[in-house]
């Protein structure tokens, strides 16, 4: 994330709502990908240059959400919330604070996919999202399950996965060290930018890193589950679930690419990592020490690695084709 500021000069961030040195109202213009300091002139929302706004329907409905409309749009809702399709039952409280938590973490894809040209709508390439509410009353009984996943550029995201006490215990249960609202949301659209990205000449060289997602994937996912990864994964995957189908190794690379370039991002802007520094090493390896470091922070405050995951050559390779797919999607060239 770039570093944002209001006009008065204080930093400001992607999810406020109101400056706290002048006390102007604040909103992010995804056609400008900035934070926009609001004055309020007749009766209107307008930024400095004086284009007029309106908040996304979302935050005065739920306060759920900071990003801004065009005052002559026809739309209500900003583009992130724009692309729900189905939202839990919000008469619940608890429902209402666990989807807030969603919404922050899809905002923070849909900032990612704009950087690098990934939002678009033409044919059948138009991402929705199902948030949707585990109605399980028994845990035996699997009917009612909410499945977070993919199928056909719907991303399914059960709602409890915002519910830190829930996410940790599937997380302990599936021996995983790192899961997130972001990440699932990040792995989950991996899958929908496969067949918008790894096609025509790149399938062949994508095939022979990952694997032919041909494959049955229904018996693979049944295969993982009953006898877990190999013992080998951590030697040519980047976690545990990506050795389950070749499908699962492409979207885990493609998450990960997101973690890491948007992170590398917020770095830049911190002053954390250098641009002369990435000139004189890959981007990969500018964020392997950066991620030592982390962990390193992290552990000295009592908490696990920030980022667990080690890189092999044969990772490393799956992360730069993934991350120049991306990059060439957003005219970068092989950056």
């Amino acid at each position: 994330m770039k570093k944002f500021h209001c006009d008065c000069g204080q930093r400001v961030f992607f999810d406020n709502t109101r400056c706290l040195n002048c006390g102007l109202a604040l909103g992010f213009d995804a056609g400008h990908m900035d934070m926009v300091s609001l004055h309020l002139a007749d009766d209107v929302l307008q930024s400095g240059d004086g284009r007029a706004y309106r908040y996304c329907a979302n935050k005065a409905e739920y306060e759920n959400c900071n990003w801004l409309v065009r005052a002559d749009s026809q739309k209500g809702r900003c583009l992130s919330c724009g692309m729900n399709r189905v939202i839990p039952a919000l008469t619940k409280p608890q429902n209402l604070q666990l989807w807030t938590r969603v919404e922050e973490a899809k905002r923070r894809l849909v900032y990612s996919l704009l950087r690098y040209g990934l939002i678009f709508e033409s044919g059948n390439t138009r991402l929705n999202f199902r948030i949707m509410e585990d109605r399980r009353r028994n845990p035996d009984v699997l009917e009612s399950f909410i499945a977070t996943g993919h199928l056909d550029g719907t991303i399914t995201i059960n709602v409890a996965e915002a519910d830190d006490a829930a996410r940790h215990a599937i997380r302990e249960q599936l021996q995983e060290r790192y899961r997130t609202v972001l990440g699932h949301l990040r792995h989950e659209s991996g899958h929908f930018y496969f067949n918008v990205l790894a096609r025509n000449a790149t399938l062949k060289e994508c095939r022979a890193l990952f694997g032919d997602e041909r494959q049955d994937y229904d018996a693979a996912l049944k295969r993982h589950y009953a006898q877990g990864a190999p013992t080998d994964w951590p030697e040519r995957y980047v976690s545990a679930y990506a050795s389950a189908h070749p499908a699962e190794d492409f979207a885990e690379t493609f998450a990960h690419v997101l973690h890491i370039e948007d992170a590398l991002e917020t770095a830049r802007a911190s002053g954390l990592v250098s641009d002369a520094a990435e000139t004189e090493k890959s981007w990969l390896d500018a964020w392997i020490g950066l991620a030592v470091d982390l962990n390193e922070m992290t552990r000295s405050l009592g908490e696990p690695d920030a980022y667990p995951f080690v890189f092999t050559d044969a990772v490393r390779q799956k992360l730069e084709f993934v991350s120049r797919l991306v990059n060439q999607r957003a005219g970068r060239g092989d950056a």
